[in-house]
């Protein structure tokens, strides 16, 4: 029986997520053995995030073991992967999605619910790991001071613990299942269709070389088909919109629509738009992104008040 292996980051939520995978495909009774591989991101906790995703920073040190066969497959969140996949490497599944929403968790001294959209007081320092989050936070609460926050999300929740920071945004996903201790402190939910999240959020991606038929087949067994479909519009929107781009950017398709953030200028546009019966060309997905970014349709806070 051939004995897979299956490369993963170090950090406490990678873990989770490939023995995750590996104890869906155990029932299978394979042999399946780990290896932890250090990439760029879990170094580098200086460097925002925004733009570094399309260049690897969780995931180039993963898809060269893919590359030179030293590991079988590879377990990402999917949002961490670049949206070209690299020549010879492919998704062989993604798993049903998790939340895809953020969390917005307070310290309770740091909680005012007469603030406005989001209840925190004048000045209140928010820990963020994403311009998108940070660039939502201004338009949201201009009245709250966004800080950089990097690290795990174990490690993030002590930052807010200890009085470092105010606030913290973190992934539902995430937090739920490492199953964080979060007692004591204010946990508000982030509607994703309001607060939109990062194209592929709360999704796991398994990455396999594509010319590997077994693992493919293998894999094929845990690919849940509508959130394949969902997070794929997803991250074509982010594959058209970058280019090199950097523009703080969210979409998250909810049946047949789409909803969209673009950071245009200094303002924060949203929409929702109803989405083709197929799958959107290139040329549709460019279509929605210059009309949104060329809108007027900035944040009603009334509108939103009653819905966040």
């Amino acid at each position: 029986m051939r004995t897979f292996t299956v490369g993963t980051r170090g950090s406490a939520l990678a873990l989770w997520q490939t023995r995750h995978v590996t104890s869906l495909l155990s029932a299978k009774e394979r042999s399946i053995a780990e290896r932890i591989i250090t990439t760029e991101g879990d170094v580098n906790l200086t460097e925002r995030l925004q733009g570094s995703l399309e260049k690897g920073f969780f995931s180039r040190e993963l898809e060269a073991a893919l590359h030179a066969n030293e590991i079988d497959w590879a377990v990402h969140s999917l949002k961490d992967l670049p949206t070209r996949s690299p020549v010879g490497l492919t998704v062989g599944a993604t798993l049903r999605r998790a939340p895809a929403g953020d969390l917005l968790i307070l310290r309770p001294e740091a909680y005012d619910e007469q603030a406005g959209l989001l209840p925190l007081r004048r000045g209140a320092k928010v820990g963020s790991s994403s311009s998108r989050r940070e660039a939502l936070l201004r338009s949201y609460c201009p009245h709250c001071s966004p800080q950089p926050l990097r690290g795990n999300v174990p490690t993030r929740v002590e930052k807010l613990k200890s009085g470092q920071y105010d606030g913290i945004l973190l992934a539902e996903a995430g937090v739920a299942r490492l199953g964080v201790e979060l007692s004591g402190l204010v946990v508000l939910r982030l509607n994703p269709r309001r607060w939109v999240c990062a194209p592929g959020q709360g999704s796991v991606a398994v990455q396999c070389r594509a010319d590997d038929v077994e693992v493919r087949q293998l894999l094929s067994a845990l690919d849940d088909g509508p959130t394949r479909h969902a997070t794929t519009i997803e991250r074509d929107f982010l594959r058209v919109l970058e280019g090199g781009c950097t523009t703080p950017f969210g979409c998250f398709v909810d049946g047949d629509r789409a909803f969209l953030g673009l950071l245009a200028g200094t303002a924060w546009h949203q929409a929702q738009v109803p989405l083709p019966a197929e799958l959107p060309t290139t040329e549709w997905l460019q279509q929605q992104l210059d009309s949104l970014s060329r809108s007027s349709r900035e944040i009603d806070h009334e509108w939103l008040a009653r819905r966040l």
